[in-house]
């Protein structure tokens, strides 16, 4: 008598882990390769033109060739190493739904404290006038240094729980669970904290979330009414903050799209345009401050053609910023259930920098496109398959974050 053999697809499931694993750590080089190309073109940049440099890249490492100590260097690690080491727990996939956002948001905020509290309250001549009123509103109502710091953070890490909601609603817990890591361990939350950039991305990951969540099958009549008016609303909000918030209006589209809800299109439209339109009437023009900041940056660019740079930079920048996720995120994009949303942020990643949009800080800008470049990573078509959290890509993206802010 012979020993019972392992069926076909046992084996097959026995390899589909190392399979996995070669796939991310080809991506994981990739992004590597990326980074590294950066930083060779930023060099070339820093050498060629007199518009960047230490001053307009506040990442660039070792800019004085030294090591700076800071508590930041000590806590990112620990808080680093939690979150990984809680995500690789089987336990972790068995936590309710209301504890991980609780404990993602609260690991965001340790994870950005630690990389950076240096709020800067000053604004640009071609920052959104409600930018600029809720600037002078936070250091009005915090009074000092650190209030502000701990305010801009609070907010700002509303980005993490916001975007894992839209994800559930879109691709499914699994999805969720699985890209929360990489969500709370993002690169770009070392610039999120640094203005109220990241509270416009907050702002925007408030919109789809409030959009995906309102559009599901089972919410209807007034429900569905006034959650698109909401979402609406909320996107007049985010893009009074800032410019380029509007481009989350496609990817609230597609949502609407995919799930076939035009009525819902019309109202979110309309309630937008209605925010817009209380703005204007009281003296905050929303489309005459965009073509004022685009005009803005062609004068900039002609003044100084070292600008056109950031052409090239801004998207390989990006890149390197949402960690060596988004590589497998973006070759997931056509098979993806996240499609929608990342095809606004996408589409603004491909155009905007033509825009020329924010030329005295234009690295900061793109904090809000971040989180959603990434969501494919985890988000399957089908949503049966149970998908391990990209742990590694999560650490990469880490280091690469106390390596980048810490060595200069």
């Amino acid at each position: 008598m012979t020993a019972p053999q392992p069926s076909f697809t046992e084996r097959v499931d026995a390899l589909a882990p190392a399979r996995q694993r070669q796939v991310r750590a080809r991506d994981l080089g990739i992004w590597l390769c990326l980074t590294v190309m950066v930083l060779t073109l930023a060099s070339v940049a820093v050498s060629t033109s007199d518009v960047v440099g230490p001053a307009t890249l506040p990442w660039w490492p070792a800019q004085n060739l030294s090591l700076r100590v800071t508590p930041g260097m000590v806590a990112a690690p620990f808080a680093a190493a939690a979150v990984l080491v809680v995500a690789s727990r089987p336990a972790a996939a068995r936590m309710s739904w209301h504890a991980l956002l609780v404990l993602s948001y609260l690991a965001s905020i340790a994870w950005s404290a630690a990389l950076h509290t240096n709020v800067d309250s000053t604004m640009t001549s071609t920052s959104t006038a409600g930018a600029r009123s809720a600037v002078a509103l936070l250091v009005s109502y915090t009074g000092s240094e650190a209030g502000l710091a701990i305010t801009v953070i609070a907010l700002s890490c509303l980005t993490v729980p916001l975007t894992l909601v839209a994800v559930k609603s879109v691709s499914g817990p699994v999805a969720a669970r699985g890209i929360a890591p990489v969500l709370i361990l993002g690169p770009w939350a070392a610039w999120a904290t640094l203005g109220v950039d990241g509270i416009a991305a907050a702002a925007c990951a408030a919109v789809l979330a409030c959009g995906a969540v309102v559009s599901e099958r089972h919410v209807k009549g007034s429900d569905a009414f006034w959650g698109a008016a909401a979402a609406g609303g909320l996107l007049g909000i985010a893009a009074l903050l800032s410019y380029g918030a509007a481009w989350f209006a496609v990817s609230l589209l597609c949502v609407y799209f995919a799930r076939r809800r035009p009525v819902q299109i019309l109202v979110s439209a309309g309630a937008m345009l209605a925010v817009l339109a209380v703005a204007a009437w009281f003296g905050s023009s929303w489309p005459y401050g965009l073509v004022d900041t685009y005009n803005a940056a062609i004068g900039e660019i002609a003044a100084h053609p070292g600008q056109l740079w950031w052409v090239a930079l801004l998207p390989a920048l990006v890149a390197v910023a949402c960690g060596p996720a988004v590589v497998e995120s973006l070759r997931r994009f056509r098979t993806s259930s996240a499609w929608p949303l990342m095809a606004g942020p996408l589409l603004a990643l491909m155009i905007a920098p033509l825009s020329g949009a924010n030329p005295e800080h234009p690295e900061y800008g793109w904090i809000a496109l971040c989180p959603w470049l990434v969501v494919g990573a985890t988000a399957l078509a089908d949503r049966r398959r149970s998908v391990r959290a990209p742990v590694i890509s999560a650490a990469a993206g880490a280091c690469a974050a106390i390596v980048l802010m810490y060595s200069g």
